[in-house]
């Protein structure tokens, strides 16, 4: 099932040296690690019916000092099909690893499509001691019009993180609400490092899973 998501913020620095000897880069600037699981409750949501859990789906997130993310996959995901996925900033790649098969998949992070909302309008509140910036959550209509379909709250300082979304949407023409919270939430304790490396019997794949890389 999709849903709309900002993504990572990337925050980018320059070190103007003058008259000075060359010095070699320094190293990126640690960030505040953390774990969380993000829990996922998709509702029934037909008018004039009252409200009935259809699924909870569950997903942990989590970054280390280094500033590289981790997702799992959903918890509602076969084996067979599931992706981890890993933003590697040191490397500036993307892997999504499939551990069942012994595979991950490989490309180059898109930096470009990043939001940072350092400078963001968006109003400030905090849901369960999180500070996180709120807006409504849009999406396009087919005949052009935006329409706004509920909120979204993502925190800048994990990595512009979903705090809370709560919105509608169709799917093969039945109604839902999806609302999306964090729990367990543990700040200033590295998760496993294995989370974030791809093991070395995996099979490396250029490309995303079920689009691999033309090679020439």
């Amino acid at each position: 099932m999709r849903h709309r998501f900002l993504g990572s913020a990337i925050l980018s620095c320059c070190a103007i040296l003058a008259a000075a000897p060359l010095r070699s880069q320094s190293p990126p600037p640690r960030q505040r690690p953390y774990t969380a699981i993000s829990r996922k409750t998709v509702y029934s949501a037909e008018p004039g019916k009252p409200e009935v859990i259809k699924e909870i789906i569950r997903t942990t997130e989590a970054r280390d000092s280094h500033g590289r993310r981790f997702t799992s996959a959903g918890s509602n995901v076969p084996q067979q099909f599931r992706y981890d996925v890993i933003r590697d900033v040191v490397s500036g790649r993307l892997f999504e690893v499939n551990r069942q098969q012994k595979v991950a998949y490989f490309s180059a992070i898109d930096r470009t499509s990043s939001a940072d909302l350092s400078n963001s309008e968006m109003p400030t509140v905090e849901i369960n001691g999180v500070p996180c910036l709120q807006g409504p959550l849009r999406s396009a209509l087919p005949d052009g019009r935006i329409e706004v379909r509920g909120t979204l709250c993502v925190s800048p300082e994990l990595g512009n993180l979903v705090v809370h979304d709560d919105h509608r949407a169709s799917f093969g023409g039945e109604n839902v609400r999806i609302v999306v919270e964090l729990e367990n939430l543990q700040f200033d304790v590295e998760p496993p490092q294995e989370w974030f490396r791809v093991p070395a019997d995996f099979r490396l794949v250029p490309g995303r899973p079920g689009r691999p890389a033309q090679t020439k």
